[in-house]
């Protein structure tokens, strides 16, 4: 089989850049409005995951019946990358058909075939000798195909139509956004003002600031007097409000409720939009409302007399309700329904890309085994507290853990087993630390624990509180082992004093009392020996 060295890269110790790439490609979507500027980013998107030698993303709706759209089809011709302006077709071809029909598939063929000029682009003289279809598919809707190819055999393996699954996911949002904002020209004025709104709520991961965008938004372009925006906790199956204003614009908080009642709640359940325009529309409507401001004793004191909701839903899944309000019968009509669902599209995405930049953020300051800080954040949170023990505010101290023998968990068991064990040590670690004692993994099976606000003997007795809590774990918790061994670790702890002038010279204390630890026989504390003579001597505290 045939392997780039792009290929070989693209494993499991390539998680950083994929992270990185995906990253990178909700930003870059987020911040563009045009669609062969997001097809653009997409593609580049799968050259840097697997590579390819042609490529194309195309617009199809099946539900709709329309021709296939063509956002951009990119060939490799003598070596440059060329944009093919050619790619028109009439019909969906029978790959895209498929790649709809079963999800995605990849196609390798042995050699050189003829092809039907209209089912072809761009320089003809090659073929493509492996290729990957994936629809793009917004919750239930497809609303493209994408292709990646290359002119190599058995170019891709399943590893990769993943990875271009997993791309088309995440990109599926953004088209479907960019696709509604196309259409957004034709309303005039109305829908230039949700334009300029839409490009803030995008570019933005600050809830408060873009529901308040959306807020003034919903002013501009339609009647309202009330405004709602809600989210919807699918754990608690709670409403969770997120954004409210009663006339004259003064802000509401209210508190969760249970969506087995309520408009957002009938919103979510229901996952449809909501147009009544009268009393009496809503009064059939058989909602029994969640009242909430000047009229949260009773509804009769309501004088709300038009509602439009419209449900926040992305990929299939409701994230809330937003709805406007107004006290006037017959306020709205449907092209003010379909300016605040499409609102809704773009809050829905908003949503899920703070929720996105969260988990970015966190996958970024974490290491990908132990799920505890990274060695960069340990670094960037304990410098902080070691700045306050060097201004004489709060006593501070570490501990550094390191896992006795480890090699030979690995060299014995294997690399799962020795996985194990450092999620072990790590799990015992956080359940037996402080909420603001910073602990984290500094590489192989080392472990740093930072204390704040603490002296010498608390940590002490914290490092030996680790080191028990460690060796009586039973590691068949984390793997199918019967007889598992047991883990130990050996401890090494310091604390701050004025002669220490970095933070690194301060964990070089510590990492030498660990390893004393460990030339003294393992499974123990040692603790850095304060005037010590140079060479660092340790003494046990134990």
């Amino acid at each position: 089989m045939n392997v780039s060295a792009k290929e070989i890269m693209q494993g499991k110790n390539n998680i950083p850049i994929q992270t990185e790439v995906f990253s990178r490609l909700g930003r870059d979507l987020a911040a563009t409005t045009s669609a062969e500027a997001a097809a653009q980013i997409i593609l580049d998107a799968a050259d840097q995951l697997i590579g390819w030698e042609a490529c194309y993303l195309i617009l199809y709706d099946p539900e709709k019946g329309a021709s296939p759209r063509p956002l951009l089809a990119i060939d490799t011709v003598r070596g440059r990358r060329v944009v093919q302006r050619d790619v028109s077709p009439a019909t969906p071809s029978k790959n895209m058909l498929r790649a709809i029909d079963e999800g995605g598939f990849i196609s390798l063929y042995a050699e050189f075939f003829e092809l039907e000029a209209s089912q072809s682009f761009g320089d003809r003289t090659q073929r493509t000798l492996s290729q990957i279809f994936v629809p793009v598919v917004s919750g239930t809707r497809v609303i493209g195909v994408l292709s990646i190819q290359s002119y190599r055999r058995n170019a891709y393996r399943d590893e990769h139509l993943n990875l271009v699954k997993l791309l088309a996911g995440h990109c599926a949002g953004a088209l479907e956004r960019i696709w509604a904002q196309e259409a957004l020209g034709e309303l005039l004025d109305r829908l230039k003002v949700l334009q300029q709104a839409a490009n803030e709520i995008n570019a933005s991961l600050n809830m408060e600031r873009v529901c308040h965008v959306i807020y003034e938004t919903v002013k501009r372009v339609m009647p309202c007097n009330d405004f709602v925006m809600d989210g919807y906790d699918e754990t608690t199956n709670e409403i969770a409000p997120i954004y409210a204003v009663e006339h004259p614009g003064r802000r509401i908080f209210a508190g969760r409720y249970f969506a087995d009642h309520g408009l957002a709640g009938e919103v979510v359940r229901t996952k449809k939009s909501f147009f009544l325009n009268s009393p009496e529309s809503i009064a059939a409507s058989g909602i029994k409302f969640e009242l909430f401001g000047a009229t949260s004793g009773d509804i009769a004191d309501d004088p709300t007399n038009s509602i439009l909701a419209a449900p926040l839903i992305l990929h299939g899944k409701s994230y809330g309700m937003i709805s406007a309000q107004s006290y006037q019968s017959n306020a709205y009509t449907q092209d003010d329904l379909y300016l605040l669902e499409v609102l809704a599209s773009h809050a829905a995405i908003a949503l899920e890309n703070a929720r996105l930049f969260e988990s970015i953020q966190t996958m970024a300051r974490t290491d990908p085994l132990t799920k505890v800080l990274n060695r960069r954040r340990f670094f960037e949170l304990a410098e902080a507290e070691f700045a306050k023990a060097q201004e004489g505010v709060v006593p501070f101290s570490v501990i550094m853990l390191d896992v006795d023998d480890f090699k030979q968990f690995n060299d014995r068991f294997g690399h799962k087993v020795g996985d194990a064990v450092l999620i072990l040590t790590a799990e015992t670690c956080k359940e037996s630390l402080r909420v603001d004692d910073i602990f984290g993994r500094l590489g192989g099976e080392e472990f740093v624990v930072a204390l704040p606000n603490t002296r010498l003997n608390d940590a002490f007795d914290v490092a030996d509180r680790l080191r028990a809590a460690i060796q009586q774990t039973n590691l068949g918790k984390f793997t199918d082992m019967q007889n598992p061994p047991s883990v130990t670790v050996s401890v090494g702890v310091t604390e701050f004093e004025a002669a220490v002038k970095s933070l690194d010279v301060l964990l070089d204390r510590a990492d030498k009392a660990m390893y004393a630890a460990k030339n003294g026989g393992r499974n123990q504390v040692r603790v850095w020996g304060r005037g010590r003579e140079e060479g660092g001597r340790m003494k046990d505290e134990g």
